[in-house]
This record gives structure tokens, C-alpha cells and sequence, in this order.
């Protein structure tokens, strides 16, 4: 990882190289998640100790680290660095907005949310939500990179946790 001088939004940054490889290895993580928990949920489609609300949010977010990786170079290809990150950075903030209320009413409707479900919400989920969006209105604009980076991450690490949670509750019922 090297450091350039990079001249965005009118200010001079010193600011890491894009690298895609590092996207691509995220997704390519996030589609062998997925690919797992596709197999294990197929293999227990008898079985209703699944829940159904977090094997859907655990395909929501590994779909974004599946999609996601490649709009930054996409966009670059037709638009200015700047210009691709506030674009790739709002709607991945706006995508993952839509995950969160999407989870919490569908979570509503069948249990009140644990204490530690909410604090994993507002201490994990809210600030990278907020970060990408900021960069999409072209604030932040000097760690856009990163804040794209630490967005993927959480797409992977959040449904890992979900998983970890289906298969501890599922070991509780038998």
C-alpha cells in the first residue's frame, strides 16, 4: 500500500492508492459466505429453527459485498475519481439505510430486539451508514476509499455475526 498525492474537490490529500484487489477479495469472501449458508439453510429447508428474517438480512448485506466492489472502478471509467466515489459511497450508504429499517420493522413484528442487537446497531451499523453518505454529499471526501473499504468489511463481518447467532440458537433448540 503506497501513499499519493491526490487532488480532489479543489484540496490537496495524501491518500492511499486504490486497490480493487482488495474489493474483489472482499466479495469474493462475501460469495463464499453466502454460498455456505445457502447450502447449510438448503440442507435444514425442513427444519423452522432457521430464522427466515436473518438468513434474508445475512443475503442483503453479502449481496452489497457481492455487488458493491466493482461500481467505484465502473463509474471511474466515465467519471472523474471524485465524482465515482461520491456516487459509489451514497449509494452504498443509502442501500444499506434501506437494509437496516428493512431488518428493524421486519424485526418488530416478531420480537423486540435484544439490548445487544440494538447496540450493535447504533455502535457498528450507524456511523459506516453515516460516513458513506456524508461522502456522497462530498464530505469526507479524502477517506472516501476508506470509508468504501470499512462499508464492504462490514457487509462481511455483520452477517457472520447473524450466522454465528442462527447456528448458536440452533444448537440451543436440540
Amino acid at each position: 500500500m503506497t501513499f499519493n498525492y491526490l487532488y480532489l474537490g479543489g484540496i490537496n490529500y495524501y491518500r492511499m492508492d486504490y486497490n480493487p484487489s482488495s474489493f474483489y477479495t472482499i466479495a469474493q469472501i462475501a460469495i463464499t459466505l453466502t454460498g455456505f449458508i445457502a447450502v447449510l439453510v438448503a440442507l435444514q429447508e425442513g427444519d423452522k429453527r432457521f430464522s427466515r428474517l436473518a438468513v434474508v438480512t445475512i443475503f442483503g448485506t453479502t449481496g452489497g459485498a457481492l455487488i458493491f466492489p466493482f461500481i467505484p472502478e465502473l463509474l471511474y471509467n466515465w467519471t472523474s475519481m471524485e465524482t465515482s466515489w461520491r456516487i459509489s459511497c451514497g449509494i452504498f450508504g443509502f442501500y444499506h439505510l434501506f437494509l437496516i429499517f428493512n431488518h428493524q420493522v421486519r424485526q418488530l413484528q416478531f420480537k423486540k430486539n435484544s439490548a445487544l442487537q440494538l447496540l450493535i446497531v447504533i455502535l457498528s451499523i450507524f456511523p459506516v451508514v453515516f460516513l458513506k453518505i456524508a461522502v456522497g454529499f462530498g464530505f469526507f471526501l479524502e477517506y472516501a476509499y476508506e470509508i468504501f473499504l470499512l462499508g464492504l468489511l462490514w457487509c462481511v463481518f455483520i452477517p457472520l455475526y447473524l450466522f454465528s447467532m442462527i447456528i448458536l440458537n440452533y444448537t440451543k433448540a436440540t
